[in-house]
């Protein structure tokens, strides 16, 4: 017994040396693989490193990476890039470092980093490839083919991207690394292009010098931390979530961007982009692909031909499914910067739009989107709203409203209203599990309100860290994670999906709403075509607007010594239209008759459209409608003035046959004759009292001309005669009215429209003086009434 016993222990005393000495040959193994961990080296190269990106966001971010990843087996440099000479540039860039701080780390170890780091920027001019051959050869780090090193470059490209081609490209020449045990990658950061064909030559340009792995296009939404938990929070409640987020249950989706802020010094940028290249086509589009993308497994490349998959099943937009509309300080804004005002008045400050996702699953649900500047409120979010199928038919007394009421999931992304951001679940959908960067926020406030619902209605969960998405962006990019990052087949899908829309929209003029809170912006959508939602008070608000945002400095209140308006055409033409309406109610009222005088050309077709859409109740009957000229060809010839107003006004109203006096009787063979002058003046003697016609209206040639009266023309001295025949002063012989009756006018209106007619507004508009033989319109001059020039924006600031 004593003897077992014995060997027993001494068989478990061998078994415990064993054991031992292998824990300390794991011990030694763990030690010799510590002692030989590979160098790893970064250098960080920042292209733009004075400009406002780098200022406000991506110094702090560079020094929030170093922070956490430097060791002493992780080093970098980091390189500050500008044009700027190297003494200038060093001094701004020292300067631009001071802002860089700890963000309330108020350790010893943040200082000593921080100053650290600031002792690893170095400032350096790059312009000419001298310059870019001698960065690559003499700063940056440098190691032999065979090393264990493994060194890494980062190209930060926060310049404009029109040299982004042309800077990857140098790039690729001295500084690319292209050793086997190294990396490089080159970030660009948005706009990718202007359109699809813009956007697709800029990544086969860059591709010549770079791999698409090695490529970062930034959208730093992606970054956001509300946005970094979608796709955590749907795999934590796929149970819940997957069969509900579909077309069977969800009613829409909202995606909104909303800004207090206007646009005022980015106005350039603006009138070059706008707000849906600008937010609409990359970030939102990105938003709705996390939200209704097939849940990607872990793989990286799930991820993206999930998400690629569900971009290429969105439509493309079409023109009926955006709202524009513009802010009405834009224009002012727009003359302080100096800016193309022929540009700014089209651009959309605001815009809504409808889109479709072309699958199975989202088939039929619309997905509204909304972005804006000088709005309400600060605020972005993705709201899901889903269906309201439960219907009361007993008990309905004490139906329970936060029980049956709206049920919806929003992801709140910038907070708005709301005391942070986060993802509130509606308590009458499901109770979600959280993922591990979430947590619950306790709501304690009665007066919090979300789309008409009390905070208290909701699951409210809360990102446990809320750092700013560039500290994410570049800790991704150190990292390669490129979740944060857009792809070349993401990219050309996205702006498949917005391309044709930007290009129909672009000289449409916006809707103009009052800064911070419009309601006339408020717009409802049937049959797949949004429409703003029409008020009384909207139209006031429009001109009202109209008005303020084109009194500027440029816009004096009179022109050549007559009254002017200056607007976009559409509203051009209807307040002239509206203008006429109430002179013709009060002088049929007064005298029982009114007379009307009409030019050609294509302006005056605007016009008689803008008079039947508005004013379908316009006195027709006691009107006279008369010609101000016409040249001498057959009704049916396409030159025919009159063939014009009996075509697109005339045949439309119901106006008597002998109201209507044109100058060229189609029933004579001849159709401009001395017979024909005489006949149209015994017209005008016998049905206009005093000769005094109630409204004229009248156009102006390029060249100054106006009616039929041209430059140098002997008509412009004849004060005897009403009614005159043209000689050579145009290609084809004409009849004209002359000063002599076209200056009795009670009212008479110049329309000047299109960027052709620039040149001679500027010109009139100028301080030499000119004369009548020279600018005929200068002949306008009522004796009695009023003359007012109507100049689109076109005519006004040019093209």
């Amino acid at each position: 017994m004593f003897h077992t016993i014995e060997r027993k222990l001494l068989e478990t005393r061998a078994f415990i040396m064993k054991v031992t000495s292998a824990f300390v040959l794991l011990l030694s193994f763990l030690n010799s693989f510590h002692c030989t961990t590979v160098q790893q080296h970064t250098d960080v190269v920042l292209f733009g490193a004075l400009g406002d990106l780098s200022r406000k966001y991506l110094w702090q971010s560079f020094f929030q990476l170093y922070l956490e990843e430097q060791t002493e087996n992780k080093t970098f440099s980091f390189y500050g890039i500008s044009r700027d000479a190297q003494k200038e540039g060093s001094q701004k860039l020292t300067k631009l470092l001071d802002d860089v701080n700890c963000e309330g780390d108020i350790s010893s170890v943040c200082g000593l980093k921080l100053f650290e780091f600031r002792q690893l920027v170095t400032y350096v001019q790059l312009k000419t490839d001298e310059q870019f051959d001698s960065f690559g050869k003499h700063k940056l780090k440098n190691i032999p083919e065979n090393s264990d090193f493994v060194l890494g470059r980062i190209f930060y490209l926060a310049i404009p991207p029109n040299v982004y081609s042309s800077v990857a490209a140098r790039l690729s020449s001295c500084c690319k690394l292209k050793i086997s045990h190294a990396w490089s990658r080159l970030v660009l950061e948005k706009p990718f292009g202007s359109d699809l064909q813009s956007a697709l030559s800029m990544a086969r340009d860059i591709g010549k010098h770079f791999k698409e792995e090695e490529i970062y296009r930034v959208d730093h939404y992606l970054a956001k931390s509300v946005v970094r938990q979608i796709l955590p929070f749907r795999n934590r409640n796929f149970n819940h979530l997957e069969t509900i987020l579909n077309n069977e249950h969800v009613e829409r989706i909202e995606i909104a961007m909303k800004e207090t802020a206007d646009s005022k010094g980015r106005i350039e940028f603006y009138d070059k982009y706008g707000v849906i290249r600008d937010v609409m086509q990359n970030h939102m589009t990105e938003l709705l692909a996390l939200v209704a993308m097939e849940l990607p497994n872990n793989h990286h490349n799930d991820f993206d031909s999930n998400k690629n998959k569900l971009l290429s099943q969105v439509k493309e937009v079409k023109e009926e499914h955006v709202l524009t509309g513009q802010y009405s300080r834009y224009l002012h804004h727009a003359e302080q910067e100096k800016a193309n005002i022929s540009l700014s008045v089209y651009t959309a400050t605001f815009a809504a739009s409808l889109l479709n996702i072309d699958s199975p699953r989202w088939n039929g649900v619309p997905i509204i989107m909304i972005s804006g500047k000088a709005l309400d409120e600060r605020s972005s979010y993705i709201r899901i709203k889903f269906k309201d199928s439960v219907m009361c038919v007993c008990g309905c007394k004490s139906f329970n409203v936060s029980q049956h009421g709206a049920r919806q999931i929003i992801f709140q992304i910038n907070p708005g209203s709301l005391p942070t951001v986060g993802i509130l679940v509606s308590k009458n959908l499901f109770s979600p599990h959280l993922p591990k960067g979430l947590e619950d926020m306790v709501v304690t406030s009665q007066e919090s309100f979300v789309f008409g619902q009390s905070l208290n209605e909701f699951y409210f969960s809360v990102p446990k860290s809320n750092e700013n998405a560039y500290v994410t962006v570049v800790r991704d990019l150190y990292r390669g994670d490129k979740k944060s990052f857009v792809t070349t087949e993401g990219l050309e899908h996205l702006w498949h999906i917005w391309s044709s829309v930007i290009e129909e929209t672009k000289h449409r003029h916006p809707k103009l709403y009052l800064e911070k809170n419009d309601i006339s912006l408020n717009f409802g959508y049937s049959n797949g075509i949004l429409r703003y939602v029409e008020q009384e008070s909207s139209l006031v608000a429009d001109e009202f607007s109209e008005r303020e945002r084109l009194s500027v400095s440029s816009l004096p209140s009179h022109f050549l010594g007559h009254m002017l308006l200056v607007k976009p055409d559409v509203q051009l033409y209807k307040s002239l239209a509206e203008k006429i309406n109430d002179v013709a109610k009060t002088t049929v009222v007064k005298a029982g008759i009114f007379h009307l005088a009409l030019s050609g050309g294509s302006s005056s077709i605007q016009l008689y459209r803008a008079i039947l859409k508005h004013f379908p109740k316009f006195p027709w009957r006691w009107t006279h409608i008369w010609q101000v000229d016409e040249r001498c060809v057959h009704y049916d010839d396409q030159l025919s003035n009159f063939k014009t107003i009996d075509e697109e006004l005339l045949q439309n109203v119901r106006i008597p046959y002998g109201n209507i006096h044109p100058m060229v009787d189609k029933s004579v063979e001849n159709v401009c004759s001395t017979g024909s002058v005489e006949r149209y003046k015994a017209a005008l003697v016998h049905f206009v009292s005093k000769l005094e016609l109630d409204f004229i209206i009248l156009g102006m040639g390029q060249d100054g001309h106006t009616a039929s009266l041209f430059p140098k023309s002997g008509l412009l001295k004849d004060n005897e005669n009403l009614v005159a025949m043209t000689t050579n002063e145009s290609s084809v012989k004409r009849m004209t009215l002359l000063f002599s009756i076209l200056n009795k006018a009670r009212h008479t209106a110049v329309i000047v429209s299109g960027h052709k007619k620039h040149d001679i507004v500027d010109s009139l508009a100028g301080s030499e003086k000119k004369n009548v033989k020279d600018y005929p319109i200068l002949g306008v001059n009522s004796q009695t009434g009023n003359v007012t020039f109507y100049i689109d924006n076109d005519a006004w600031f040019g093209k």
